[in-house]
């Protein structure tokens, strides 16, 4: 293999205790630091654009970063309740807002809006163009915050998400309406 290109990280702490997902737009890949600033590489790994939106302080908290986009846009959510949209292509803020609760979760999209689970095990709708809340769906509060990512599926209309306390539930993506709720593991 013949070593193309390099670019040092700062390390994130606990890295190994996170699930971090890289995304993908046409052949480059992004990801970010232990400062929250996101970086876009291209396929030979030189870097396209890098941002951070985090104030000094919210820096010093190490922020995770979880990802969504639809080529267009790129939707970040992260751990300490902030989640924002950025134009994929340049990196620059569309928008920005706070959650009452970290995120910890994948982050789907599906249409206009996108779908994110808070430490609060609420599956949240938001937005695309604006980051407006449009429907939540809380399930039970787990007593222990784990650093387990919460997953999300999205078939045809239907989201399918898991909790931190093993119950699987599935609703409805347009109105945010229960269709069922099975747990997976006993008590």
């Amino acid at each position: 293999l013949n070593n193309i290109s390099r670019f040092k990280f700062s390390k994130i702490k606990y890295f190994d205790q996170y699930e971090a997902d890289l995304s993908f737009h046409n052949q480059d890949v992004i990801f970010f630091n232990d400062k929250g600033s996101i970086l876009k590489f291209d396929k030979m790994s030189n870097l396209i654009w890098e941002h951070n939106y985090y104030s000094k302080r919210e820096r010093k908290k190490k922020p995770f970063l979880f990802f969504g986009n639809d080529n267009n846009t790129l939707i970040v959510a992260d751990n300490t309740a902030k989640y924002y949209a950025l134009n994929i292509k340049s990196g620059n803020l569309l928008w920005m807002k706070t959650n009452d609760s970290p995120f910890n979760s994948e982050i789907k999209m599906y249409k206009d809006k996108f779908f994110v689970v808070d430490f609060t095990n609420t599956l949240r709708c938001f937005s695309i163009i604006d980051g407006s809340e449009i429907w939540n769906f809380k399930t039970t509060i787990s007593t222990i915050k784990s650093q387990k990512k919460s997953s999300i599926l999205l078939i045809d209309n239907i989201v399918y998400f898991s909790n931190s306390i093993g119950d699987v539930t599935s609703i409805e993506a347009e109105t945010g309406n229960f269709i069922w709720q099975t747990p997976t593991q006993s008590s």
